[in-house]
């Protein structure tokens, strides 16, 4: 059930970005790079002023390895693209799982070396996230694709 589940919103997704070219789409990543230097820059800077500037590296940190996921996914999203693999669901949910798990590892071990850089890490990696979906989502709502 649950991976039938997975599958569904897979397709869904698929089916989303297939709306957007790829000038789009490298808008939409330029957009969320910007945000989240802007967002990393004024962490750091705010942490820093409050007493937790090692928090605020975490956040830096976290957000570059959002947008080291991102640019990974694309690559690969590319890769599979090009090779004219009827079936690419496969491979690029065993590429994405493989790079979660990654960044999750590096995450807890973060945390339990250092709780504020790793706690700033965890924090990074979801606003870098939050980013990238809001931007997706303005895009797409811009283009008349989400009602």
């Amino acid at each position: 059930m649950l991976e039938a589940d997975q599958e569904e919103g897979m397709e869904r997704l698929a089916a989303l970005l297939e709306q957007l070219d790829l000038p789009e789409i490298s808008r939409m990543l330029r957009r969320t790079v910007f945000a989240s230097v802007g967002v990393a820059v004024a962490a750091l800077i705010v942490l820093s002023l409050v007493g937790y500037p090692l928090a605020g590296l975490g956040a830096c940190i976290g957000l570059g390895l959002g947008l080291v996921n991102i640019r990974l996914v694309m690559a690969t999203a590319s890769r599979l693209n090009a090779s004219g693999l009827a079936k690419i669901k496969r491979p690029m949910a065993t590429n994405t799982l493989m790079r979660l798990s990654i960044t999750t590892v590096v995450a807890i071990a973060l945390v339990i070396v250092n709780l504020p850089l790793g706690m700033g890490v965890v924090g990074g990696v979801a606003v870098f996230y939050f980013l990238f979906v809001v931007s997706l989502v303005a895009m797409l709502l811009r283009r008349g694709a989400v009602t």
